[in-house]
């Protein structure tokens, strides 16, 4: 908002509190309003401001910056009601910047009351963009040539395969994407020892190798033979020490 553009707002605020308005009033009001443009939702804040009963009665209401502020952004959000404006697409296709660029206008044109709200449409054409994209993944089902789909007609693929292969492409690299076989800790999900440490089982898994089958008391055994090797070998070479 400029200084001569906040000299007239608060021109329209004197109205009806009969305030004095001086240079020095626009030039403050001008840096509080830097982002707020002087427009009719701007104008239509004040009014709704002192339209309003005060909170105590007998209070006299004085408006200041920031009621102008959150009335107009209260003004701007009953336009655009509980949920966002539906997307409307050039004909042509578009960058992310352009997309970006686009959405912000149509949303600012809704809130502005320069254009009707349109509600987001859950049937319709389809794109052919999309088409294509499902029809290289194996997705059947179109109803005809609108590109309809057709509600609960079979795709082409079982359900299996499809869920398989979604979590193939969506599922963490490294031990934490799979299900550890020893503790049972599920995807993504650390396993339940005392030290917070990953089991070995769960990441021989993951690397596609095959973990050792073999039982505690097979395990306990051959920890025991690997340890009496060790006392023969220091006793060999305590001998040799001395000899």
């Amino acid at each position: 908002m400029k200084k001569s553009e906040a000299a007239r707002l608060l021109a329209h605020a004197a109205a009806f509190d009969n305030r004095t308005v001086g240079e020095v009033d626009a030039t403050a009001w001008a840096a509080a309003l830097y982002d707020v443009p002087l427009d009719d939702d701007a104008n239509a804040a004040v009014a709704r401001y002192y339209g309003t009963p005060p909170e105590r009665e007998g209070d006299r209401k004085w408006l200041q910056p920031h009621h102008v502020r959150s009335g107009r952004l209260a003004i701007r959000k009953e336009r655009l009601g509980t949920t966002l404006p539906g997307y409307m697409p050039p004909p042509e296709l578009e960058t992310g910047a352009q997309f970006v660029a686009r959405r912000r206008q149509q949303i600012d044109d809704v809130a502005s009351g320069r254009a009707p709200a349109r509600p987001v449409p859950l049937d319709g054409p389809m794109s052919r963009q999309m088409r294509d994209g499902l029809a290289e993944r194996g997705w059947g089902g179109l109803d005809d040539d609108r590109g309809l789909a057709a509600v609960g007609r079979k795709v082409t693929r079982e359900p299996e395969d499809q869920t398989a292969a979604l979590i193939r492409t969506v599922r963490r690299p490294g031990p934490l994407g799979i299900e550890c076989p020893q503790c049972g800790a599920a995807m993504g999900h650390p396993c339940k020892s005392r030290l917070g440490r990953t089991h070995g089982t769960r990441t021989l898994v993951a690397a596609g190798e095959t973990p050792s089958t073999e039982t505690p008391e097979e395990f306990a055994a051959r920890r025991e033979r690997y340890l009496a090797h060790l006392d023969e070998q220091a006793q060999r070479e305590q001998a040799e020490a001395a000899s």
